[in-house]
């Protein structure tokens, strides 16, 4: 319950709520792309000041390693589940969503830690950037080899990998950690108002506008609408154990172990639909986005960060 009250959660709420009565709120696309790359910018140069902060040692480099098995992994397990009932194409452009992280969901999950008091590791910021490029590559190469269409679907490499690293949102993330990093330790006070004290209302008001989003990604799903919601349902419990297992293997703290499993669970539903637009346009982003969005993302934030939470607590 105190997980639901939280206003973030209630703020995204609302948003569904506005569709749903058919309120006229309308916030324009800019605004909603500037929220998005401050809560970036934002995470992104706390996690740098933080890690400046750490020990650099070898869990920190393994961490991130398991960050990009995970994104290998679960694009697998994902695609072999999916192509029973889609044609390789969708199924393999969802599976690359679910292998990469929704960073909204992991900001989230972050919030929810600091209005607890509870402290993670800056270095998990970094493993988000770790799991983008392996989970669009991977989801590439399996519609490329189930591909029976040779003159239809092809393949760069070099545009790929281009996209998961020059993504404006790991771009701008991955850039803002590095810019914490290297920044003079005492000058970090002066960001305080910028990237400290308006961060949750901007949150707030960013997870209004994407539960109106949610909500109307909803009507998208017609065909195998059932199977695709509880593949959606589903996932982030099934998907959130391999990051569990991995956390428990690496010896990761509490709070650290949470952020993984988050990042295992959630779907992707902003870099990577931006890199299958250009690399795999056969995909219907009607069904990934709605998969993601309308789906995977508000369950995550309403029922599936106090189950991660419990079993983080319990295992690790």
């Amino acid at each position: 319950m105190e997980m639901i009250l939280d206003p973030t959660i209630l703020f995204f709420c609302l948003g569904v709520l506005a569709i749903w009565v058919r309120s006229n709120i309308e916030i324009p696309p800019q605004i909603t792309k500037f929220l998005s790359y401050y809560l970036l910018m934002s995470i992104g140069f706390k996690g740098g000041i933080a890690l400046a902060k750490e020990e650099i040692t070898s869990q920190v480099f393994l961490t991130m390693g398991a960050g990009a098995l995970a994104a290998t992994l679960v694009p697998l397990i994902m695609f072999f589940i999916l192509r029973k009932k889609l044609d390789n194409q969708n199924a393999a452009g969802i599976a690359a969503c679910y292998g990469s992280v929704s960073a909204v969901t992991f900001l989230t999950g972050i919030s929810w830690l600091e209005n607890r008091g509870l402290s993670y590791g800056g270095h998990m910021v970094a493993v988000i950037g770790m799991m983008d490029t392996p989970a669009i590559v991977i989801g590439l190469l399996l519609a490329k080899i189930s591909d029976k269409n040779k003159s239809g679907f092809q393949f760069s490499l070099k545009q790929t990998l281009h996209d998961a690293f020059f993504n404006g949102s790991i771009f701008i993330l991955l850039g803002s950690m590095l810019i914490g990093y290297i920044m003079n330790p005492a000058k970090a006070h002066d960001y305080q108002v910028f990237v400290y004290d308006i961060f949750k209302g901007f949150l707030c008001f960013f997870l209004l506008d994407l539960g109106m989003s949610a909500a109307r990604q909803l009507k998208e799903l017609k065909s195998n609408a059932l199977f695709l919601t509880s593949v959606a349902l589903i996932a982030p419990i099934v998907n959130s154990m391999v990051g569990l297992i991995l956390a428990k293997f690496l010896s990761l703290s509490v709070e650290n172990g949470f952020l993984l499993m988050i990042m295992t669970a959630s779907s992707s539903y902003i870099a990577v639909p931006a890199a299958l637009k250009t690399n795999l346009p056969e995909a219907n982003p009607s069904i990934y986005l709605s998969m993601s969005l309308g789906l995977t993302f508000p369950f995550n934030i309403l029922l599936g960060m106090p189950v991660y939470w419990n079993l983080a607590q319990r295992f690790l």
